[in-house]
């Protein structure tokens, strides 16, 4: 039966990885490198103000994520910002809403915000 291959030495082929964590091990009276595989985990409120109310914690799953998926995990996310700012339009004192949807990486270019 043939050795399942890992994610990361999938993407090896690809490109290589940026962070290579190795060190020597004697094996009998041989070193042989090693090499530990640099994984990390990020746990956050990324999303702003959602709209939906949010599972609980205990029920969210980790999220794989890279360069090649990271718009579609944006747009599944829903970050949205909501707030009130200064009407310097009418300059009367009076406040107007500014909602800020995201989903993909150029919504946060400044002529997408505008």
């Amino acid at each position: 039966m043939p050795k399942k291959e890992s994610l990361q030495h999938r993407i090896d082929r690809v490109r290589p990885p940026r962070i290579q964590i190795t060190y020597d091990v004697e094996v009998g009276n041989a070193i042989e490198l090693k090499e530990l595989p640099f994984v990390v985990g990020v746990m956050g409120d990324f999303v702003g103000k959602p709209e939906d109310a949010l599972p609980a914690l205990k029920n969210r799953k980790f999220v794989e994520i890279d360069r090649d998926n990271f718009d579609q995990v944006m747009a599944g996310m829903k970050p949205r910002l909501a707030y009130n700012v200064d009407n310097k339009l009418q300059n009367d004192g009076s406040k107007v809403g500014v909602e800020l949807k995201f989903k993909s990486i150029e919504d946060f270019e400044p002529d997408n915000i505008v």
